[in-house]
């Protein structure tokens, strides 16, 4: 195994799924290393999402969104980790912490309710599962970008 090779197998361990062209994208593989980890079976394949076979769990899609939002920020990301339900990934860019949330529609008022307590990021990024949603419920003086899926921004507060 290769160190690009065992990158993935990091990444995947740690943040549980994502697409294949995501860990290309992200940590600068090849579509090579990939396909010799699934060879090799430890990783696999399953209705487009990658995951490690190491963690044999249920995987997440919304590990795959939270991803996407990484793909956009990864060559300026000072650190990276896996966040604390319902923040999926915190990361650091510029000097400026982000916290990541994928919502979904039955969570997402208790989500907006708490967020003041949830995160202590400088800015949030939240991706809706359904782009209506009610402002004033969102209880935090921090900075949010509020996105849906396919990845867009719907809305900025503060």
């Amino acid at each position: 195994m290769n160190k690009k090779q065992s990158e993935v197998m990091q990444f995947l361990l740690k943040f549980d799924c994502c697409k294949e062209e995501q860990l290309i994208n992200f940590l600068d593989c090849s579509k090579e290393d990939i396909t010799y980890l699934l060879n090799e079976k430890l990783i696999l394949k399953k209705d487009d999402l990658i995951y490690s076979k190491i963690r044999e769990k249920v995987y997440d899609i919304r590990y795959c969104i939270a991803i996407e939002v990484l793909c956009l920020y990864k060559d300026k990301i000072q650190s990276l980790k896996k966040g604390k339900y319902p923040i999926l990934i915190e990361f650091v860019v510029d000097g400026i912490s982000c916290d990541v949330i994928v919502a979904k529609n039955i969570e997402q008022e208790s989500i907006f309710k708490d967020l003041y307590k949830i995160s202590d990021a400088d800015s949030i990024i939240i991706v809706l599962e359904n782009p209506t949603y009610n402002k004033e419920n969102i209880k935090t003086n921090k900075q949010c970008l509020i996105c849906k899926y396919p990845l867009e921004i719907i809305d900025k507060l503060n």
